[in-house]
């Protein structure tokens, strides 16, 4: 299979070629991306150490959940190990050179996943251990990575329901990508499972724990010099990683609630993506509402709402929030990771689709840290309530420090597993 995925690779190239001069005219954001994912400029540690280890993460969320295992193995191997990290994606970059540069050699651009580019990132590098962190599974990489006789470990593994059925129907293919790893470690059991219904050795599987628990020391945003960053007296909800969809559904519950409830409100909306916010703006705009931006430094007089417009800032503003919602949760979008805000002692709210973090939600609600909304009535109805009971807040935010707190052994069965290998 990895012969006729090369095979498509090479016959695509005239057309990728082709094509590549005009998504860099509509994309300017990657025209310095793409030359250093094809490995030009590419510098490494000059002076190598014992052994060299090559950490991957797709974008911000696989970032976040490696950087306490990244800072842990830096301050234990560092002397004896080369830590190279990459990340895919624009805003996964600019968030590890905030929180794994301190930790690591180098920070790098993942190849592009063509043959002779995957060949010559690993003749650079030169890795005796490669790790995954997730997801962003490549051909190439991952079956060059073994040739090259690296061993490969898939940290914080998942497999959403969704992935089960593509991994299945294509499992000529995906059973060999996944058997090119030397250890599979998986978040829950229910994910070690689906590992083993796609023919993996049961020795490769493990069941390790959600990376996601070790979190992290968050540091304040340094994004803008001021020590208030939200109006002083008002009572903030924090929507998180908002997806298109979402942020409608919460300017009109906002404003609703505004007219209901007699204690000054603030909303901050967090898209996933900030180049998003023009669009959000509009409906902020739309809808009378004074705002904005986080990076302007402005004064909060009368400001109805704020928009995150920075990357990395978010998870350390879930402290200043009275209540928080989860966002990619109201829209089939799978979720994101309701830990930040649990840790932060930040009650937490989000919508019917966690399937993403499925454990993680499931946990919070048994645990009762957070509480689960339906619609745009239930969100409107359980703001309403918290807002005015400051007890059930304070409850429900400690219940959710508490729930993250009981996990972080995770973190150091992580590592016992890689240090096997260095």
């Amino acid at each position: 299979m990895i012969f006729l995925y090369n095979i498509i690779t090479l016959l695509l190239v005239p057309l990728l070629a082709l094509f590549l001069p005009i998504y860099l005219i509509l994309r300017p954001e990657k025209r310095h991306i793409i030359p250093q994912r094809l490995g030009f400029g590419l510098k490494l540690p000059s002076n190598r150490k014992k052994s060299t280890v090559w950490i991957h993460a797709l974008s911000v969320g696989e970032v976040t959940s490696a950087c306490h295992l990244v800072k842990q193995l830096y301050q234990d191997k560092h002397k004896s190990t080369t830590i190279i990290f990459s990340t895919t994606t624009v805003s996964g970059y600019e968030v590890a050179k905030k929180i794994i540069r301190p930790y690591s050699d180098c920070l790098i651009y993942s190849p592009l996943d063509f043959l002779p580019v995957v060949n010559f990132f690993l003749k650079k590098i030169q890795p005796d251990l490669f790790i995954l962190i997730e997801t962003d599974f490549w051909p190439n990489l991952l079956h060059r990575l073994a040739k090259f006789d690296a061993h490969l470990l898939l940290i914080n593994g998942r497999v959403s329901d969704r992935s089960m059925d593509r991994y299945q129907r294509f499992s000529l293919f995906f059973s060999p990508l996944f058997d090119t790893f030397t250890l599979l470690c998986m978040q829950t059991k229910d994910d070690a499972r689906k590992m083993l219904r796609l023919g993996i050795n049961e020795e490769k599987v493990k069941t390790v724990g959600n990376l996601k628990f070790g979190g992290q020391d968050l540091p304040e945003p340094e994004t803008v010099s001021q020590k208030q960053f939200f109006p002083a007296g008002n009572l903030i909800i924090l929507a998180g990683s908002t997806h298109a969809g979402e942020e409608q559904t919460i300017i009109d519950v906002f404003l609703n609630l505004k007219r209901s409830v007699s204690q000054p409100l603030h909303l901050v909306v967090a898209p996933r993506n900030i180049s998003r916010c023009q669009d959000i703006i509009e409906l902020f705009e739309n809808n009378n509402l004074t705002y904005t931006n986080f990076s302007s430094n402005n004064s909060y007089e009368v400001i109805d709402v704020t928009i995150i417009d920075t990357i990395g800032d978010l998870s350390s503003l879930y402290r200043y929030a009275d209540i928080s919602f989860i966002g990619g949760s109201l829209v089939n979008e799978g979720g994101h990771n309701p830990l930040e805000a649990s840790r932060c002692g930040c009650p937490v709210l989000f919508g019917p689709y966690m399937d993403d973090f499925s454990e993680i939600s499931t946990g919070l609600l048994e645990a009762g840290g957070a509480l689960e909304v339906q619609d745009p009535s239930s969100l409107y109805d359980i703001l309403q309530v918290l807002i005015h009971d400051e007890t059930k807040r304070k409850v429900l935010g400690q219940k959710a420090q508490s729930y993250t707190t009981e996990h972080k052994h995770v973190i150091s069965g992580h590592l016992e597993l890689i240090d096997r290998y260095l």
